[in-house]
This record gives C-alpha cells, structure tokens and sequence, in this order.
C-alpha cells in the first residue's frame, strides 16, 4: 500500500511539476519504496538468495539486504564495477544501479554471503525504476559466472 501511495503521490508531481529530475524541490523525507526480489539461476544452477531493496528518490539512495547461497563468493566481473547491479531490460542490459559492494560470508551458513549498504543513485534513475520496476532487474556476479550467478526481476 505504501508503494502505492507513493507511486500516485509521484505522478502527481510528475503531472503538476513536470519530470521529478527536473524538480529540485523533492522531499528528502518520503519514504523509500521497498522491493523484495527473490534470486535465482541466471548462470549458476545452484544459487539461490534475495534481495531486499528500497529505492528512495528523495535522499538518491537505493539501500540493499542482498543474501546469496550456492554461488561462491561474489566478485566483479570487471574492475571498477561492482559485484551487483540493477540493470535495464534493454538491448545490452545496460547497468543502472552499480552495486559496489562487499559481500561477507554468513557465519554458520555455508556458501551464503550477505552485503548491506546504500548507494548514492541519480534521481532520474529510481523515478524511472518506480515508475517502470518491470523494465528492471538486479544480479550478483561471480568469478565462474560474470555475467552474473543469481538474478530476479523488480517486479
């Protein structure tokens, strides 16, 4: 209900103030809207995790709880890019959301890593995300599988 909510409060703005990027006036203290993304085989067949995310467009932030189980331990396909991204369905799945992050092992739970952290994310991007979450998915990338272990659409 409340990503309803915010989703019309959003369109709102979008019809009176025009594009949301384009407003400077945001609030800063609108909740973020949570997405609860379940991981599977996108490479590896024995991964499995999920994804907890909240993406906020008025402090740019997208905050993540991403546990994977059954992959290795995640690691960027390329220097410089993070070892989980939110990436456009579009020719190339361009990256959106660079993830950069460190995943550490979950004590007493074998093969399972766990990151928590935010990233600082143009607003242009999350309105779009909010506004069009099927056109968007995240993954975790691996050693053995850079183009990506587990993956799972936003919506």
């Amino acid at each position: 209900m409340r990503k309803v909510l915010f989703l019309a409060a959003l369109l709102v703005g979008l019809t009176v103030t025009g594009p949301a990027w384009a407003a400077p006036d945001i609030p800063t203290d609108l909740p973020g809207v949570p997405f609860t993304v379940e991981l599977a085989p996108s490479g590896d067949p024995q991964g499995s995790g999920t994804a907890e995310l909240t993406v906020n467009p008025g402090t740019q932030t997208v905050c993540y709880d991403i546990t994977v189980t059954g992959i290795g331990e995640p690691t960027e396909p390329d220097l410089g890019i993070g070892n989980a991204h939110i990436h456009r369905h579009a020719p190339g799945n361009p990256i959106a959301v660079d993830i950069e992050t460190q995943f550490s092992a979950v004590e007493g739970a074998a093969d399972t890593y766990q990151a928590v952290d935010c990233v600082t994310v143009p607003r242009q991007v999350l309105v779009d995300i909010l506004l069009h979450p099927e056109q968007y998915f995240i993954n975790v990338h691996t050693t053995e599988f850079p183009s990506g272990a587990v993956q799972g659409d936003l919506a």
